[in-house]
């Protein structure tokens, strides 16, 4: 059997994880000069262009002045609209970036600051709950910050382990994908935890995005039966985005020879929408074994659209050119970075 080398891996499911990027608050987090729970408690106009917000502190995370103030000032600039800012009386996380060169331009008095702009990352502006000492979206914040002060790595992946776990989806899903971009974090997660993630995600029908994340943390490992389970959750999940992920995954795991175990599902008698999904990610995985055959079933039955797709898919073109040359398959638009400058 045909595989890729070790190498290949991390390059492939960077692909994959790419495909979807609603959370980011483990990148915020990090990169902020201070995160604080706070609440906007009043603001007022600077400019046409700008606002002024002033937060009232109740918990602060890490980072920040020396002296912690009870309240911080966040500048907006109100000329973008589709931008994280700042909501009247609710206890929120806020990820900020130290603003005092913007504030010194726009001549506010040092007296009304310490100034600050809020991170643009999605997901890094979460709503707290009431019992700060049990909201899991800080206890998320406080484990990302012992992983970055140097506590032990075995303590952080169970932390990271025990999160990915848990029932709260925005922070599961953050420490799932954190221990994906940690390989060495990730090696410290203990070869029972293993088997119980991937029944948890084998399991999962509902979150979508989770599940695709928690089958790319199984594929860093290598997991024996990962490809089977995938495939059978093509039979519940049968969105476009999962079905390209399972091929590319496949492709990952399998090398080459990524389309056998597609192909071998698909010679089962299979319902029309679930062949469709099947025929997609066997697309997905862009290997001349899932092209050849693909071109197969073309000239067995032209018409099916399903079969068009799925060519679309290996080579990103119409299914009529992919049957006389192969197209280099298209590279994913690169995503814009914070946004947010200190």
């Amino acid at each position: 059997m045909a595989t890729t080398s070790l190498r290949i891996l991390p390059v492939l499911l960077v692909v994959v994880v790419c495909t979807a990027r609603a959370q980011e608050l483990r990148f915020a987090a990090l990169d902020a000069d201070l995160v604080t729970v706070a609440r906007q408690i009043r603001s007022r106009s600077v400019d046409e262009h700008h606002e002024l917000h002033t937060l009232q502190i109740l918990r602060t995370v890490r980072g920040g002045p020396a002296t912690a103030p009870s309240t911080i000032a966040v500048i907006d600039f109100t000329d973008l609209r589709l931008r994280l800012r700042p909501t009247p009386l609710e206890s929120r996380l806020y990820c900020l970036h130290d603003a005092t060169k913007t504030a010194n331009e726009l001549g506010l008095a040092a007296d009304q600051g310490p100034f600050f702009v809020l991170s643009q990352r999605a997901g890094s502006n979460p709503i707290i709950g009431t019992d700060l000492d049990v909201d899991p979206t800080l206890r998320f914040c406080k484990l990302l910050t012992r992983a970055e002060g140097g506590e032990q790595p075995g303590e952080v992946a169970q932390g990271l382990v025990e999160t990915a776990m848990s029932m709260h989806a925005a922070t599961r899903l953050e420490a799932t994908r954190l221990l994906v971009e940690r390989p060495l974090t990730a090696a410290r997660v203990a070869e029972l935890q293993w088997g119980e993630m991937l029944a948890r995600t084998s399991a999962e029908t509902e979150d979508v995005e989770y599940k695709l994340a928690m089958f790319e943390l199984c594929a860093t490992r290598r997991m024996p039966g990962l490809i089977e389970a995938m495939l059978v959750s093509l039979d519940k999940t049968r969105t476009p985005q999962f079905a390209r992920a399972v091929g590319r995954l496949s492709l990952a795991l399998r090398g080459d020879d990524a389309a056998q175990p597609i192909l071998a599902r698909l010679s089962a008698h299979v319902e029309p929408d679930l062949r469709a999904t099947l025929l997609l990610a066997l697309g997905a995985t862009r290997t001349s074994q899932a092209r050849d055959a693909l071109l197969r079933m073309k000239q067995a039955n032209a018409a099916d659209p399903a079969i068009d797709a799925a060519l679309k898919e290996h080579s990103g073109t119409s299914a009529d050119e992919a049957s006389g040359s192969r197209s280099a398959p298209k590279q994913d638009a690169p995503h814009p970075g914070d946004g947010a400058g200190k």
